[in-house]
């Protein structure tokens, strides 16, 4: 016996209450989605007055309506198109411009220009800074250090480790003057004197964001 015959002989007689059965036929009946015959079978069953398939079907006429009167998706012209995707293409994470003085900055490698970067207050007068790196992981910041002549920096106590290499000029730390090319480190929990410059000077620095002033 054939699929659409089984179906007709379940639907010979009328319903006295709802089934999974009849809803599903009364469902896809109402969304035009039976085959031919067992749409032809079920349209018999509804003229034959089974009251119960009758009402499944009115109950569902409202949401088909509405499905008939969704917006039917429409493709946009070419030229349109075309602005859209770029448009979102500009929105993705690696179109964010990229910060002033970075050459490169990617795969884990950072390569910096600090002659285009602008020099920053460094909150003691005659101080300023260029910020290359923020290690936020580690809490440390690697900056490029000027100090104009007769500069002072306080005295200041080491969160942790604390590396600094003179490029050009001098600068005199508990008492030993520092010039192109000497290194400086300070462990943890160490505190630098005032430190000073007479004629300027210029030096990377690595420290811990957590470095405090000595008052």
């Amino acid at each position: 016996m054939s699929e659409g015959s089984m179906n007709e002989s379940k639907m010979a007689g009328k319903h006295l209450q709802p089934g999974d059965e009849s809803r599903e036929l009364a469902a896809l009946y109402a969304l035009d989605a039976l085959p031919a015959d067992e749409k032809a079978a079920f349209e018999q069953h509804l003229h034959q007055g089974c009251t119960v398939c009758v009402a499944e079907v009115a109950s569902l006429r409202p949401v088909t309506e509405k499905l008939a009167m969704a917006p039917q998706p429409v493709r946009p012209p070419q030229e349109l198109r075309g602005r859209l995707l770029e448009r979102a293409a500009s929105l993705q994470p690696h179109a964010v411009p990229a910060r002033p003085g970075v050459l490169f900055e990617q795969g884990g490698l950072l390569i910096s220009r600090s002659a285009e970067m602008a020099w920053q207050p460094g909150g003691v007068a005659g101080l300023s800074s260029k910020l290359l790196f923020v290690d936020q992981e580690r809490g440390y910041n690697t900056l490029l250090v000027r100090m104009e002549p007769g500069t002072r920096y306080p005295s200041h106590h080491h969160v942790g480790v604390e590396e600094l290499y003179l490029l050009d000029g001098d600068l005199i730390v508990e008492g030993q003057t520092m010039r192109a090319g000497d290194y400086c480190r300070a462990e943890p929990d160490s505190i630098h004197g005032e430190s000073r410059t007479e004629t300027g000077c210029l030096f990377v620095l690595r420290a811990s964001q957590h470095d405090e002033l000595v008052v």
